[in-house]
């Protein structure tokens, strides 16, 4: 038997900002196929509906063979030069891209697992595994046209800005559709941080995160939150697929049992003329899910349960009116690794989902109910946003606790529970993404790391996340800015056929406010990259205040990151034999320290001004990412010297 795995994925790509050299093709790459063993889990019979429930599955294309032979009702091809395709292909067979017939195995995942569903065939991944966006948005709007009732998504890529998916998978709900899509196989055993792909991050979507053989969750699986800070995935299932000669591995095939379940539980109430909308499959999947040790960033709600999923509805649902269901996504905060400080604010947007328009109101039972910020009344239309804000005083008890519950005439309650320490901070430090738009940027992103070193240490960490806050009286809120990837490159995907690159610079005022903090006795850090990641001529305008500047150059040009060893006698070094460094040297003024080199070029250097204003500037990321900090390039020093920068600008001991 053969065992199909995703390909290698490296710690990280060289540069976050990859995909920006491929303008001319506008791509969402099909999730890589892996392989495992598998136990297929059938679910209890269920009487289907005469005509079935249509499932549409855009993906490779479908080889329809014994176990497909009735179940496929409609096919059609989107791969044209129309949708932005090279070539027209109107074949609605499997492309089997790595001669692998991914859309086969999705579709069958689906039927394996569905009594109700049968397969609309959406052919838009081409021989190469890749889609154009035009392509998915064009099948999309046919699906519905096909009275879909559920899509399913074995795709994904990486956010972009302005994703028309968005509004795509918002308008196919609105249409009545269940939008079902794997949560991406990038998590590497989680140290990626945010790494649910688009389009399982949007929220009119359910993300499926992959369960292994044994049933934890599987290392490859994307894992949440995402960068806005709502939940993600949504719910869990086994991420396998086994055939007579190979079993697959991936997201892929999570997907695909949420997406068949989903359409048994519209079966059911077809069957027994129970009313339905989108939001009452996905409620129902949510609130039937059986929980699981794991934390709701890895596995959502928990393990796909058709059957209790079933009862919930059968049990909810009177005289055939929808079930009186809701659900609060997620339930508890902050996460597992989120430490709060005195002083310190936090925010997140709780996720409802309900069986139709209704509106909430919102009790919080807590000690404490003025730290907890939320409104007093929401309307949701089966799925929508809370935004909860959490401002914790100066002083004031240890502990805080609230039981937040939200109350519907129509569909009944449900809640969450916000529950935390405190202790007095020994500094306070904002990370400022404000001109990063890429989703890994974040502490829930590629800086988790970074965040939880910082934070053991008693470190209060904020983010500054709009560039508007950047005023000096903001600033100096903190005893140190650490400036992550300025002025990032992205891809603008607001018009699909015409994908455009863009950079957020600096304003003058942002400029003059960082040159006031420094000069007023403020801590600096500036980590950025090389020309092929950031808009360097945007970072070195922001820099020019203090004469400190990032070569375009990128260092090594490919490959891993380069192990420095040449480091200078200095506080910040103290203990530190080597870092890891990919991006750009650095150009300092006369008064500054060089801190490292690379051959005869600074990558690390220092300054500090008479009012103790103090600077720390560098041409890479690498040694503060996740993978730097735990030590999974070459060097062994990265959070020691992650750390001893913090401590020094600062101004800790």
């Amino acid at each position: 038997m053969s065992y199909y795995w995703e390909s290698d994925i490296s710690a990280k790509e060289p540069s976050s900002s990859s995909g920006i050299k491929i303008l001319a093709v506008i791509i969402v790459l099909m999730l890589v196929i892996a392989g495992g063993v598998i136990v297929i889990f059938r679910m209890n019979p269920l009487a289907t509906p005469p005509s079935g429930v249509r499932v549409a599955v855009l993906d490779t294309g479908i080889d329809i063979d014994l176990a497909l032979q009735g179940r496929v009702v409609s096919q059609r091809s989107f791969i044209t030069v129309e949708n932005g395709y090279d070539v027209n292909d109107y074949s609605t067979s499997d492309s089997k891209p790595d001669d692998i017939p991914h859309g086969t195995l999705v579709a069958k995942t689906v039927v394996t697992n569905s009594e109700s569903a049968m397969i609309v065939n959406a052919r838009v991944l081409d021989l190469e595994g890749s889609a154009t966006v035009v392509g998915i948005l064009a099948a999309i709007r046919w699906a519905v046209e096909e009275n879909c009732s559920v899509i399913n998504l074995s795709l994904g890529s990486t956010p972009s800005f302005g994703n028309p998916l968005q509004e795509a998978v918002e308008w196919a709900f609105n249409q009545g559709v269940i939008v079902i899509a794997a949560a991406g196989n990038d998590g590497q055993d989680g140290v990626a941080g945010t790494s649910v792909d688009s389009p399982g991050l949007l929220p009119y979507c359910l993300a499926a995160a992959a369960l292994d053989t044994d049933g934890t969750p599987a290392g490859f699986s994307g894992t949440g939150p995402t960068a806005s800070r709502y939940m993600k995935p949504d719910i869990a299932a086994p991420g396998y697929f086994e055939t007579s000669s190979a079993v697959y591995f991936g997201t892929s095939f999570a997907s695909p049992r949420v997406a068949g379940a989903a359409a048994d539980l519209i079966g059911y109430c077809l069957t027994n003329n129970i009313t339905y909308t989108p939001g009452s499959i996905m409620t129902a999947l949510l609130m039937g899910a059986s929980s699981m040790p794991y934390e709701e960033y890895i596995v959502g709600a928990g393990r796909l349960n058709l059957q209790a999923s079933i009862t919930l509805i059968a049990q909810t649902s009177v005289d055939g009116n929808l079930p009186v269901i809701s659900y609060a996504h997620p339930k508890s905060l902050p996460l597992d690794f989120e430490t709060l400080f005195f002083g310190d604010s936090y925010q997140f947007s709780i996720q409802l989902m309900t069986s139709g328009l209704t509106d909430f109101e919102i009790d919080i039972d807590s000690d404490t109910p003025a730290v907890f910020g939320l409104p007093s009344h929401a309307i949701i239309n089966q799925t929508g946003f809370v935004p909860l804000f959490v401002e914790i005083p100066d002083t004031g008890p240890s502990t805080y606790q609230a039981d937040i519950v939200f109350t519907s005439d129509a569909f009944g309650y449900t809640g969450l529970t916000v529950a935390f320490d405190v202790s007095e901070p020994e500094a306070r430090v904002a990370f400022d993404i404000s001109h990063a738009p890429w989703s890994i940027d974040t502490v829930y992103g590629q800086f988790r790391n970074l965040y939880i070193e910082l934070t053991s240490n008693d470190i209060s960490v904020t983010e500054i996340r709009d560039g508007t806050q950047t005023t000096l009286a903001t600033l100096q809120e903190f005893d140190a800015v650490i400036v992550l990837d300025p002025c990032a490159w992205e891809l603008n995907d607001t018009n699909p056929s015409r994908v455009e690159v863009f950079s957020i610079p600096f304003t003058e005022d942002e400029k003059a406010a960082y040159e006031a903090y420094y000069k007023s006795g403020g801590g600096i850090f500036v980590a950025a990259l090389s020309n092929d990641s950031l808009d360097i001529a945007s970072v070195n305008d922001f820099l020019n205040w203090s004469g400190f500047a990032i070569g375009y150059t990128q260092v090594p040009s490919e490959g891993d990151p380069i192990e420095i060893t040449q480091i200078e006698s200095h506080i910040i070094t103290a203990g530190v034999e080597s870092f890891d460094f990919y991006g750009g040297f650095v150009t300092m003024p006369e008064n500054a320290t060089a801190l490292a080199y690379y051959s005869a070029s600074i990558v690390l250097a220092s300054m500090q001004d008479d009012s103790g204003g103090r600077i720390v500037v560098t041409g890479t990321n690498f040694f503060i990412d996740n993978w730097g900090m735990l030590g999974m390039y070459d060097a062994d020093d990265d959070a020691l010297l992650a750390l001893r920068i913090m401590l020094w600008v600062t101004h800790l001991p």
